[in-house]
């Protein structure tokens, strides 16, 4: 699940957290501040927008093949066989 949904799940995970620090406050276990507890939840935000960025960034950046692919049907004349534009572009990028 989390190759396929990243987000939702650094998501859900970092509410986890946001939801027991306030809980361990409650029940004594931590004896922080409000400022302590709102620099924590402000880490805990970042930290996970960061990761989940770059992790969902990561699975949708088309990589060197897309890119060939692309420039290819970019380049292609009109009634020019495929065959014909995958040698010039293999050409191309032996270059």
């Amino acid at each position: 699940m989390f190759t396929k949904e990243p987000a939702v799940v650094l998501g859900a995970l970092a509410e986890v957290v946001k939801a027991i620090i306030p809980m361990l406050i409650i029940f004594g276990i931590l004896k922080w501040t409000g400022e302590q507890v709102a620099q924590v939840m402000v880490v805990v935000g970042v930290l996970v927008g960061s990761l989940t960025i770059v992790l969902t960034r990561s699975q949708v950046t088309p990589g060197e093949q897309v890119n060939a692919l692309i420039r290819t049907a970019v380049e292609q004349p009109t009634g020019t066989p495929v065959q014909v534009v995958k040698n010039i572009q293999e050409k191309k990028d032996e270059q």
